[in-house]
């Protein structure tokens, strides 16, 4: 004797329902995949400042000692350096502030940033009737992949000057972006 089953509409429905979902989760994950395949990897962008004044001698390039690391999105500032290190060639904005305190009337600070010891980009400003001097600039460098960037500081007293730092990075800071994150 033959035995029958019967299959009741609801189970029919169950059944296509379920191989609906089934389908639906491979094309989601086939989605999935294709988006994860067209996002892009995170572009250099960092920032560095001082958070407190020291001083530096005179007459002579001196590399700024950065102390706070505000933001390095994809790791390439070395704070124990203070060298930016670049990852891949290309464009990139370059910007910096440096602020001495105590200076005297017609002296001179100059601020650079320079790849692999030779200038690159760079300000001064000369002191008249005022006791802090700042002086900053942005620019536009083309940097070659592992090329290390630095800031530099350099003031004209015949003694010692102090740099001046801060809590939130105002006065002296050192920042970077690769010129297509601003896409």
């Amino acid at each position: 004797m033959e035995e029958r089953r019967k299959i009741s509409v609801f189970s029919v429905l169950v059944l296509i329902v379920a191989l609906s979902g089934l389908g639906v989760g491979v094309y989601s994950l086939y989605n999935y995949q294709q988006l994860i395949s067209q996002v892009e990897s995170p572009k250099p962008l960092t920032r560095a400042f001082l958070d407190s004044s020291y001083a530096i001698s005179g007459m002579g390039w001196t590399p700024v000692n950065f102390t706070v690391l505000d933001y390095d999105i994809t790791g390439d500032f070395n704070l124990t350096s203070d060298r930016f290190i670049c990852p891949t060639s290309g464009y990139y904005l370059i910007s910096a502030m440096l602020m001495f305190s105590d200076m005297n009337d017609g002296e001179m600070i100059s601020v650079a940033a320079a790849r692999g010891g030779i200038v690159e980009a760079g300000s001064s400003a000369q002191a008249s009737y005022t006791s802090s001097l700042s002086t900053g600039f942005t620019d536009i460098v083309y940097l070659n992949e592992s090329d290390y960037v630095e800031m530099f500081a350099y003031h004209t007293g015949s003694t010692a000057r102090t740099i001046y730092g801060d809590s939130v990075g105002t006065y002296t800071y050192f920042t970077i972006a690769a010129t297509d994150i601003l896409n």
